[in-house]
């Protein structure tokens, strides 16, 4: 049964519909999700902090991506 479950990497914060930068936690709005929104391997970058993040997003939630 454990091996049907989809392995997600760790939930990240979305505040008012944008995604928070994981690494600094500023209220920049990297990117507005939609609460219906899919999506996979999506390359975001903070301004801020200057880091790249891979995001994966299942029904407008957003985990770090843990693909290649």
């Amino acid at each position: 049964m454990l091996q049907s479950q989809e392995v997600r990497g760790k939930l990240l914060t979305v505040k008012d519909g944008y995604l928070e930068c994981p690494a600094c936690h500023r209220n920049r709005r990297l990117k507005r999700v939609a609460p219906d929104e899919v999506g996979e391997r999506i390359l975001l970058y903070c301004r801020d902090c200057k880091t790249e993040i891979r995001i994966d997003i299942v029904k407008g939630e957003c985990f770090e991506s843990r693909g290649r």
